[in-house]
């Protein structure tokens, strides 16, 4: 009985020295092929998730030091709905000529979200006017039209970071502003404020005429404002010098009413050690159309 005991033991030992090296590499390459499955799925999320976690202070300094690409996401345009800067609103004229179905639903749903975009916008301007920012454009009792016109994807080619934006343009009274603003954060990214200055086209709205019109202390706190709006670490001690004060102030209120005017300048901030240049700049043609353009 021993014998035979011991005769099974050795026979699965061979059996296990014959069989289990070969079994135990099995194993082990499968380990393998799991580990480098799980690390590249791994990788491939944190890549996605990190583009998707970019603060609006990196998303502005891709925008200035970055080679970004531009990928049109959709091409809705939503346009033609009246609102009061107090609120009130009409109906869209081009939804109201729209049948009932899939193509009326569709219409519905896209305008909700613009609308929806449309408030908050309107509450980052008063934000931003309220803080020096901005000038004051709109009287409360203005009527206000909007446009959207799509979003955008900016990615960077060499480190695939990406983030995507829509275009929004507003009108009312005298101004036009075209805003770039952060999907996101919802965060304006770009401005450009328009104005009229022809003759009679001046509205009683400001009191000065159709110039913006700043607070007391002028544009001096817009360099804070928008450092801080954006999360950058600090903006030039120099920058509100007298060009930039001349581009933000002086310029659209003592141009003459005749002849092209073209002012540029930058106002440098810091974000984790880096320099960022943002483009400031004032432009009129022939004394009539004039406006300001910030990080465009």
């Amino acid at each position: 009985m021993i014998k035979w005991a011991a005769g099974g033991v050795v026979a699965i030992l061979l059996a296990a020295a014959f069989f289990l090296p070969e079994w135990l590499s099995t194993v082990h390459d499968a380990q393998l092929l799991d580990s480098l499955s799980i690390q590249l799925q791994n990788a491939d999320q944190e890549g996605f998730a990190e583009s998707l976690q970019l603060t609006v202070a990196e998303k502005v300094l891709l925008m200035r030091t970055g080679s970004l690409s531009v990928t049109e996401l959709d091409r809705e345009e939503v346009s033609g709905l009246f609102v009061s800067i107090s609120g009130s609103k009409e109906p869209s004229p081009s939804l109201a000529d729209v049948e009932d179905g899939e193509l009326a639903d569709y219409f519905q749903e896209t305008a909700q979200r613009w609308e929806q975009r449309l408030e908050a916008v309107k509450q980052e301007i008063r934000s931003l006017q309220s803080a020096g920012g901005l000038p004051s454009l709109w009287s409360a009792e203005g009527e206000m039209s909007y446009a959207g016109s799509g979003e955008l994807l900016y990615m960077d080619p060499d480190t695939r970071l990406n983030f995507q934006v829509y275009r929004m343009s507003l009108k009312c009274e005298a101004y036009t502003m075209n805003v770039t603003v952060d999907v996101q954060s919802g965060r304006i990214l770009t401005f450009s404020l328009q104005w009229d200055r022809a003759a009679g086209a001046a509205p009683a709205w400001p009191p000065q005429g159709a110039a913006p019109a700043w607070p007391p202390q002028g544009a001096a706190g817009f360099g804070g404002v928008w450092r801080n709006y954006w999360g950058l670490d600090s903006v030039g001690s120099g920058w509100y010098n007298e060009y930039n004060r001349d581009i933000l102030e002086r310029a659209a209120k003592n141009l003459e009413n005749t002849g092209d005017y073209d002012a540029r300048g930058q106002i440098a901030f810091s974000y984790d050690g880096q320099s960022v240049a943002v483009p400031l700049s004032f432009w009129s043609y022939g004394g009539r159309a004039c406006g300001i353009n910030w990080n465009i």
